[in-house]
């Protein structure tokens, strides 16, 4: 089996990586380069085969995009494998099954993949992650699966990945919008998150001299559901539904975008998050959440208004 399968329509591109917990880590429009951040030198290698996780898991930022569950706060309060994250309410890592876990392909054709993951002793859950490319648009759908015979609790967290130099933007419905940044007297300073003209806009900058790196995130209830990111010569506006925020859990928000940027370059990232409601799951029962990706070529560099002319020209109403 290939590393990284392809489905394409001649004009759009999006490649797939099952044995890293599925995740996507090619999308593009034929002849640009690639919009997601992803190391591509994964792809070359030889697919690992499905496998158990211990008690104290690694983190590889593979990157592209990819699924976690919410809140993040109890990503180890449900499991038993780890009594000493349980204790401690770990943040970190997220579950290596959901993340990092062999997904089997169920389907496949010219222009769509599915893909199965497995159980997860750590989270009670299994994910089915499915994506078409139909009518021009990418279509992205993962449903997840209660495996255990006692309910659970979660929220499905969609990830998109770019480069953290990106220019990033979703609606906004209300004036404020919630930043978490750095504190206490260590080497990170705050990135910047700016609001105007209805939009929450991520601005990348470069760490201030003898600053290590740029760190925060923005909660934004977004007013439609959409976001986009002008990266790689092109334009990604990702849609999906617009939910009550009585209906994401109090830790997260519909939207939340995330900038970091250090003194390399390369480390720079911006994730493009969505929460869809968090719910409880009986035995047996399952959830889904989507998004549509639409993908546009667009000049290198544009300025705000150039980007918010063309988001409202494709008609962000229709969210």
């Amino acid at each position: 089996m290939d590393r990284l399968i392809k489905i394409s329509n001649g004009r759009i591109e999006v490649g797939v990586v099952p044995d890293l917990g599925g995740m996507v880590a090619l999308l593009h429009v034929v002849g640009k380069p690639n919009v997601l951040k992803a190391d591509q030198s994964l792809w070359k290698e030889p697919p690992v085969p499905p496998r158990k996780f211990g008690p104290d898991p690694d983190w590889t930022p593979y990157n592209g995009h990819i699924v976690w569950l919410g809140p993040q706060s109890e990503w180890w309060a449900h499991q038993d494998k780890s009594p000493k994250k349980r204790r401690e309410r770990a943040v970190w890592p997220p579950d290596p099954y959901i993340n990092n876990g062999f997904y089997e392909v169920i389907e496949r054709g010219g222009t769509e993949v599915v893909m199965r993951g497995p159980e997860s002793e750590f989270s009670g859950v299994r994910l089915v992650k499915s994506v078409k490319i139909k009518d021009d648009k990418v279509l992205f759908n993962v449903r997840a699966e209660n495996i255990r015979n006692t309910p659970v609790s979660w929220d499905l967290w969609l990830n998109t990945r770019v480069d953290g130099y990106a220019i990033c933007y979703a609606p906004i419905s209300f004036k404020n919008i919630r930043v978490d940044t750095p504190g206490g007297d260590g080497g990170d300073e705050a990135c910047v998150f700016s609001q105007s003209g209805g939009y929450c806009t991520v601005e990348p900058r470069k760490p201030s001299k003898g600053k290590e790196r740029r760190c925060g995130k923005a909660f934004v209830q977004a007013g439609k559901g959409v976001m986009a990111a002008f990266t790689a010569s092109q334009a990604l506006i990702i849609r999906f539904k617009r939910h009550s925020p009585a209906l994401i859990h109090p830790e997260h928000a519909l939207v939340e975008f995330y900038n970091m940027t250090t003194n390399n370059r390369d480390d720079a990232l911006t994730e493009l998050e969505y929460h869809a409601p968090y719910k409880t799951l009986a035995p047996g029962e399952s959830m889904e959440a989507g998004q549509v990706w639409e993908l546009y070529p667009f000049k290198p560099k544009p300025t705000r208004d150039e980007c918010i002319k063309f988001l409202e020209s494709q008609g962000p109403q229709r969210c």
